[in-house]
């Protein structure tokens, strides 16, 4: 079961105080996380909750109460406007490719490679699979770029590979993601993840851009392969992080 709460929270930009809703605990329980890393349900319908939009100034953050001293100048830009207000994505698209370009401002490209990840998630449940690759396009390179700059998307051998092959194929850079895996593989040793790889491989055989499931490369949807400790915190509620082992990174 998932919980919902409300909360009120004042904007660290233009000081006015809305109301927002929070996650008290869900679960992964029904079904089998993607091969990016998106959980199954219940957890995967609360995402409308991972980011933080002021109604007022429209500042996109997990939590808008935080911001360092270039946010205000990005917010105000018209680069930021205008992708807060394109009707091309769903509503929640946007606001999560608002924080990617914050976070990627302020060079946090950790943080930006996830919420562009996110975006695209949400381009696929709204049908948009044109703007989903666009997004998954963006990832794949801020990830490379979070990894030139040494943050670690994920925390374990080879899930930072895994997660950009799945990018790569979903997107359709089928012969990039298949050179990926022709240099980076012979480096990983965790079994399971060298599982996900062989996986892929042999989706970009017959190249296949859809979904997967982690279920269907290992055999099970009960264990967490990539560890997205260091994922930006989707809850205050730590308990949510103790049902999937996974500890709340301290807030940007």
């Amino acid at each position: 079961m998932t919980t919902l709460y409300r909360k009120k929270i004042q904007c660290s930009l233009c000081k006015v105080t809305s109301e927002f809703t929070g996650i008290g605990s869900t679960n992964t329980f029904f079904g089998s996380e993607d091969l990016d890393t998106r959980p199954p349900e219940m957890m995967r319908s609360t995402m409308h909750t991972w980011v933080r939009r002021c109604p007022h100034c429209g500042y996109c953050a997990p939590d808008i109460s935080l911001s360092v001293p270039e946010t205000e100048s990005i917010v105000k830009s018209k680069e930021y406007t205008d992708q807060l207000k394109d009707f091309e994505y769903p509503e929640l698209a946007n606001s999560f490719l608002c924080e990617a370009m914050i976070c990627a401002a302020t060079g946090d490209y950790k943080a930006a490679s996830w919420a562009l990840i996110h975006a695209a998630w949400d381009c696929d449940d709204a049908d948009r699979p044109a703007r989903a690759r666009l997004c998954r396009l963006k990832a794949a390179d801020m990830l490379m770029l979070a990894q030139e700059r040494g943050q670690q998307l994920v925390v374990q051998d080879g899930g930072r590979t895994a997660i950009l092959i799945d990018l790569l194929r979903r997107s359709g850079q089928l012969e990039q993601a298949r050179q990926v895996i022709a240099a980076r593989r012979g480096n990983i040793s965790d079994e399971m993840i060298l599982q996900v790889i062989d996986f892929q491989a042999r989706l970009l055989d017959r190249n296949d851009v859809s979904c997967h499931t982690l279920e269907e490369a290992i055999g099970s949807k009960s264990v967490h392969v990539i560890s997205t400790e260091g994922r930006k915190p989707i809850s205050e509620h730590k308990g949510v992080f103790r049902i999937f082992s996974r500890k709340p990174p301290s807030k940007r």
